[in-house]
């Protein structure tokens, strides 16, 4: 709980009090109606409002959810429910944006128990009417709907359209981290012929996993898109993990990295 805390901090101001100019003071923090009555100079006072507004953006595609308790879609909910103990914990408020297509969902950033069991029952309910993914209206949903400075996680195996845009936007106001998930079955071994069916574009096809030579380019692909979307959040100005198994890890990795550089 302490590492969230000094990885993850308020971005909001609360005003708190009225006291006298001070050289040196912004003038647009001037409380002029205080000024007037009182024939004197008084600015607003404010301190950081801890609460955090954390979102999570979550794919519910068909490649996410293809291979059920073991794809990526069952690594998002576990990702969901750590989440939501830590907003719980720290009393922060705790939101879920639901894409495939196209948006499906939206519950705004709220507080408690509750919040959580509607966003789980939210994903254990999802069913989009086409398989497809569109990124880029995904993030534009969540930039329309949620114009507050907010913690935002997109949990994605990002197989989708062009979306740089939308992230660059995004990110110019909220706090953005891409959880690329990776099922445990994207990283193929010497199975013989396997073959291979796309949930999302309906095709097959036949793969020869005892050849090594395609065992070394398909995972050359997957280490290139980690690489291609690692440079893309760096670009944009957003953070990238990737998520195969346990959520914790990556999350712990993220959080630590984040203190070392808030502290610097």
């Amino acid at each position: 709980m302490g590492q969230y805390r000094s990885a993850f901090r308020g971005t909001g101001l609360v005003f708190t009090d009225i006291r006298e100019y001070q050289p040196g003071d912004d003038v647009k923090h001037i409380h002029w109606k205080a000024s007037a009555r009182t024939g004197k100079v008084f600015v607003k006072s404010y301190e950081e409002d801890r609460q955090l507004r954390v979102l999570l953006a979550i794919d519910a595609s068909a490649s996410m959810r293809a291979l059920n308790e073991q794809g990526a879609f069952s690594r998002a909910m576990e990702f969901t429910s750590l989440i939501g103990a830590l907003t719980q914990a720290g009393n922060d408020l705790f939101g879920l944006s639901l894409f495939a297509d196209k948006p499906l969902t939206y519950l705004p950033p709220k507080s408690g128990a509750k919040r959580i069991q509607q966003i789980i029952s939210a994903l254990m309910s999802a069913e989009p009417s086409n398989p497809g993914t569109d990124m880029a209206a995904g993030l534009r949903n969540v930039s329309l709907l949620n114009r507050k400075p907010s913690i935002i996680f997109v949990l994605s195996d990002f197989f989708s359209n062009e979306f740089r845009d939308e992230l660059r936007t995004l990110c110019s106001i909220h706090d953005v981290i891409l959880v690329q998930i990776e099922s445990a079955l994207e990283k193929i071994e010497n199975c013989g012929l396997v073959s291979f069916f796309d949930a999302e574009s309906g095709q097959r096809v036949v793969v020869d996993t005892a050849n090594r030579a395609v065992r070394q380019a398909w995972d050359a692909q997957l280490q290139k898109r980690r690489t291609e979307l690692h440079d893309l959040a760096q670009r944009s100005g957003a953070d990238h993990i990737v998520l195969t198994d346990n959520p914790i890890r990556p999350l712990l990795t993220l959080m630590r990295e984040r203190a070392r550089r808030i502290s610097r």
